[in-house]
């Protein structure tokens, strides 16, 4: 049985959506950040970092709960544990080492320039403008680069195989603050979308994270 620690629009979509396409016991632990819930000192406990989401497991190795941080990392402990719903490729596969690059790629590279544009204040003393500014033109080079990939080698990340990569990609670009107009400029992103979207179990999450 899993708990997730989740708040709408964050970034426990794609560990959330993970859980329902493996068909994986879960249960949902509403934080509201609104409130700043995050930041008590029950849910910093939980997670020092105090963001969402949190997953705990319960009965872990040691017989207890099992508690994790981090949503690609999530994404990537669900594929593991749940090999049948065939959110990665095998270990024993020359892709699982795509799989890793582009979720790495996703929340290395892509989120905390998306983050900069949402957060300028945590990078600057001054005027946030200029962060603003530059991480905005950042977000659009890097989707530049990944609508390029899939153009070429798509649908998905991983050519026509479909994996928690692509659940994550499409949780980013549904964050458009930050780049305007993201699915008409960026059209093979909007593909990818677009096909992550219609699968049953996604809608399920996505009409919960609309309903919160």
């Amino acid at each position: 049985m899993y708990t997730l620690y989740w708040s709408p629009g964050s970034a426990s979509m794609a560990p959330h959506c993970c859980l329902e396409e493996a068909g994986a016991a879960y249960t949902l632990k509403l934080v509201d950040t609104g409130k700043g819930e995050h930041q008590t000192p029950e849910y910093l406990a939980l997670n020092p970092n105090g963001k969402v989401p949190t997953l705990i497991v319960a009965n872990g190795s040691d017989g207890g709960n099992f508690t994790m941080i981090e949503s690609a990392a999530m994404c990537m402990l669900i594929a593991d544990r749940h090999p049948a719903a065939g959110l990665a490729p095998k270990t024993d596969e020359l892709a699982r080492g795509h799989f890793y690059m582009w979720l790495t790629h996703l929340t290395n590279t892509l989120q905390p320039a998306m983050l900069r544009y949402y957060y300028p204040d945590r990078h600057t003393t001054g005027d946030g403008e200029a962060v603003v500014n530059k991480a905005m033109e950042e977000v659009a080079a890097v989707w530049s680069r990944i609508d390029a990939h899939l153009r070429t080698k798509g649908p998905y990340l991983l050519g026509d195989r479909y994996s928690a990569a692509d659940i994550f990609c499409t949780m980013l670009s549904l964050w458009q603050d930050c780049c305007p107009e993201t699915y008409r400029r960026f059209p093979s992103v909007k593909r990818l979308a677009d096909l992550v979207m219609a699968r049953p179990a996604i809608q399920r999450i996505a009409a919960v994270n609309q309903a919160a």
